[in-house]
């Protein structure tokens, strides 16, 4: 099994200072940097490869280049190995209160795994009932995750979205980090294995 994780927000060409949204963590009354989308979800993805390479997958992690240049990458890598995962890391903002995994619309194996790592979201963090997984396309307020995936072939693709930083600020720590890959990486493995 080979898994690609991928740092959006970070390493974009033509907008290097782009972080995604941020969060007040501090209260000092202003977003620093280490406060920023990409910053949290490069911690994420860390503890996610750790953790995947410990259960034996193969993991190609990915923080540079446009959107569409990372999904031609990752079309090119995956040719010949029929099993492999997409995921590209995102946080939310904007006060909603439930974690979200976003796949294709028509896909049931997305539909399936987006469905496993909500519920990993129910088992490893007490606060996140209502996670869920849901079907995006390009025609309705779906289409932003939408675009984080749209290019992406050959792996079954997860737009992550699994806490929003103001609402769920408390999980913004190593700690909380580490519960939300350890949900993602243990529903990945159940979802392989089934």
């Amino acid at each position: 099994m080979l898994i690609f994780i991928d740092r959006q927000h970070a390493g974009k060409p033509k907008r290097p200072s782009d972080r995604g949204a941020g969060q007040d963590l501090d209260g000092d009354g202003k977003v620093s940097w280490w406060e920023k989308e990409a910053i949290w979800t490069g911690k994420l993805a860390i503890e996610l490869e750790i953790l995947l390479l410990e259960m034996g997958y193969d993991v190609i992690p990915l923080s540079d280049g446009s959107y569409q240049t990372r999904h031609a990458r990752v079309n090119n890598y995956a040719m010949g190995n029929p099993d492999c995962i997409y995921l590209a890391l995102h946080l939310n903002a904007g006060g909603g209160d439930y974690g979200s995994f976003f796949y294709y619309h028509g896909s049931i194996k997305g539909k399936d795994l987006a469905g496993h790592m909500a519920d990993s979201l129910h088992q490893y963090l007490g606060g996140l009932e209502n996670a869920r997984a849901i079907p995006c396309q390009a025609d309705n307020w779906t289409k932003n995750a939408f675009h984080t995936i749209k290019g992406v072939v050959r792996p079954v693709a997860i737009c992550c979205e699994p806490i929003f930083m103001d609402t769920h600020k408390q999980y913004l720590t190593d700690d909380g980090i580490k519960q939300i890959a350890l949900g993602i990486a243990q529903r990945i493995k159940s979802w392989v294995l089934q």
